[in-house]
């Protein structure tokens, strides 16, 4: 098993474009705005039910306010932020994260070139927090490029060899 040793990948990055009215620097501006998810490690080295989970923590930044989020992200959650990046490129919104626990991250186009970017934490602290976004022109590659950043540092390394039964990767299960 590889394990990346207190290395923190940026999952998302989202981020006002420079020159944007609260870029930092500008006008006493010290951090603008921003939402990141950053992941933290695995879950559950070793262990075969959560070592392909991943700790990560939401980051939301808006001027003066920010919101920091605790999360669990799944090989099923990181196809559907894959497939929720190309929803995006066609104009629409999504929602990811929203299961029935835990935060929900959702991306709506705004203004031309914006997006409207929500965490909500309605569950566990009944915290939302929306910052209105003007990315940089190809955010979205870079997004993709961040999704594929991740998944070399944490490979899938357990397979679901029957409904229920988990072995490593490679390794063939004992039969008996």
């Amino acid at each position: 098993m590889r394990e990346v040793a207190s290395q923190q990948n940026e999952l998302i990055r989202l981020a006002n474009r420079p020159g944007t009215d609260d870029a930092p620097g500008r006008e006493g501006r010290t951090g603008g705005r921003s939402v990141r998810v950053r992941v933290l490690g695995r879950h559950a080295p070793g262990s075969l039910l959560g070592h392909d989970w991943l700790d990560c923590e939401i980051t939301v930044t808006a001027d003066a306010a920010r919101g920091h989020f605790v999360t669990l992200v799944t090989r099923r959650q990181l196809l559907h932020w894959e497939a929720s990046l190309e929803r995006l490129a066609r104009g629409e919104a999504v929602r990811w994260l929203d299961e029935e626990h835990g935060p929900e991250l959702r991306i709506e186009p705004g203004r031309p070139g914006g997006v409207w970017v929500t965490v909500s934490d309605a569950e566990e602290s009944g915290v939302t927090l929306r910052v209105v976004l003007s990315p940089a022109p190809g955010w979205l590659d870079e997004q993709h490029a961040l999704l594929e950043s991740v998944r070399e540092a944490y490979p899938s390394e357990v397979v679901e060899v029957a409904p229920g039964v988990r072995a490593w990767r490679g390794r063939r299960a004992d039969t008996h």
